[in-house]
């Protein structure tokens, strides 16, 4: 009888092991980076010179200061492995605070520069304002045109715009 019980605990488990599709468990991100200091760009991957980050973190501290809608920039060299970027930049923003929590006003722009991928993330309450189809757009007809001629800040600033633009 211990036998039988103890095959179908190890069948169990080597089951487990064996799946074929590693997405479909919840993975725990540990890979994000600290912003103690509550920068609203943070450019891991260096995207940007040092006059691009000021002029993106005045255009966000300026319309947060008007709204109190809150923005964050991330570039990355890429994602931990078998992690969407959706899903690695609501983790960030969740973790660094993006967004007030009484209104859940926030959004994430996330930018892997050697995985090529991009993804806007956005707080419940923001979310009702910029659709997922939106934020796609924004990213297909503004972003990734600049990206292909490596303009990144353009890509950035003009995407920041619309966005802006469209929670209004």
């Amino acid at each position: 009888m211990r036998f039988k019980h103890l095959l179908y605990i190890l069948f169990f488990y080597l089951g487990l092991s064996c799946k074929e599709n590693p997405q479909e468990y919840p993975i725990k991100i540990t890979s994000i980076p600290l912003n103690q200091s509550q920068q609203h760009v943070v450019d891991l991957s260096h995207l940007f010179s040092e006059a691009e980050t000021d002029s993106l973190i005045k255009k966000i501290l300026h319309y947060e200061e008007r709204t109190t809608n809150q923005i964050a920039v991330l570039t990355i060299d890429s994602l931990p492995k078998h992690t969407s970027i959706q899903k690695y930049g609501t983790e960030v923003a969740n973790n660094w605070g993006v967004g007030t929590k009484e209104k859940n006003n926030g959004l994430l722009i996330t930018i892997s520069k050697y995985d090529r991928n991009l993804a806007i993330s956005t707080g419940i309450r923001t979310a009702q304002t910029i659709s997922d189809t939106e934020c796609k757009a924004v990213i297909d007809r503004i972003m990734i045109p600049q990206f292909k001629n490596k303009n990144y800040y353009k890509g950035v600033d003009k995407a920041l715009d619309s966005l802006i633009f469209l929670w209004d």
